[in-house]
């Protein structure tokens, strides 16, 4: 076994055999001798993973349309068809997907799979900006998109895109027996890549002057924990939220006494709130990808996470 597979097999997570809901009107649908599996996944991140894991052994699709970020997304009756033609149903959990997944599962005869269930509580972090969805805000806006108790944005280490991995591959070898042995080496050939991806950045992550810094939203903690960064602030509490004038200030406030080195936007949320407190900070601007739209693909959120590391170092070494 190569010390790159041993140190993923001694990750610090607690993950099941199987994470698995059967959900339907009578059992899940179960594969027919010949038929080749197919998953259904809630987000690209999702998507992306399950593509590396079944190669050309099983058929993989993304629910939501690319350009539709997960949190605002909810099925249609043309993605209820779609449904029914899978057998695994893959969600984040962690309060990311807004609509009824069990429900809609069940309606489908699909198996559930919530891709975080197994990560134990000492991984998971709290969510400092939680708040119960549907409460407005100081302008009447309805906070639909607040997280739970804990963030979900996982995916965005390397520890929680392993864990939600190996959630992917016990569901499909559970249910696809005759291909499993497949699954599970991907599933390996996966964890050494993103443990290599890792370790080739964590010396340069070290050797960082700088360490501070702002975010537009709440997506980046794990990705802080896992490289020694710290988040010192967040400009939307919830995707699309300005903050308050009364929180704006208190932000900048906390920015002229030199708490961050930078803001890192996300694509396709509203960043003049944080172009405009970069302006009176004189903090650097740039933006890192939460992948929770786009294009999936075997390599896809590898891709992603290492263009996040790439434009963290660009913006916080000297």
């Amino acid at each position: 076994m190569s010390k790159l597979l041993a140190h993923a097999l001694a990750l610090c997570l607690v993950v099941p055999v199987a994470m698995l809901a059967g959900c339907g009107g009578g059992a899940a649908k179960t594969l027919e001798p010949g038929q080749k599996l197919k998953v259904m996944a809630a987000s690209p991140h999702l998507a992306s993973l399950a593509m590396a894991i079944a190669g050309n052994l099983a058929d993989v699709e993304m629910l939501p349309p690319a350009d539709k970020p997960t949190h605002d997304y909810s099925p249609t009756v043309d993605d209820r068809r779609r449904l029914d033609a899978a057998h695994l149903l893959l969600v984040n959990g962690l309060d990311l997907e807004t609509y009824d997944a069990a429900a809609l599962a069940k309606s489908a005869r699909l198996t559930l799979v919530d891709c975080s269930k197994g990560l134990s509580e000492a991984f998971l972090l709290k969510s400092d900006h939680a708040e119960p969805a549907g409460k407005a805000d100081d302008h009447g806006h309805g906070h639909e998109h607040a997280h739970g108790e804990y963030n979900p944005h996982v995916w965005l280490c390397v520890e929680g895109a392993i864990a939600q991995a190996r959630a992917i591959e016990a569901a499909m070898s559970a249910i696809d027996k005759p291909n499993a042995a497949g699954y599970r080496t991907a599933l390996a050939e996966l964890e050494t890549r993103l443990l290599a991806l890792r370790d080739r950045y964590k010396p340069e992550f070290e050797r960082l002057k700088r360490r501070e810094f702002v975010s537009n939203h709440d997506a980046f903690p794990y990705l802080a924990r896992e490289y020694g960064l710290k988040q010192v602030g967040v400009i939307q509490r919830t995707p699309g939220t300005n903050p308050t004038l009364a929180e704006r200030r208190k932000l900048e406030k906390q920015l002229r006494k030199g708490g961050a080195a930078a803001i890192f936007l996300e694509p396709g949320y509203d960043d003049a709130a944080s172009k405009a407190i970069a302006e009176a900070s004189g903090l650097k601007l740039a933006t890192l990808d939460p992948f929770d739209s786009g294009k999936p693909g075997p390599r896809a959120l590898e891709d992603v996470l290492e263009r996040n590391l790439k434009t963290v170092l660009a913006t916080l070494g000297e």
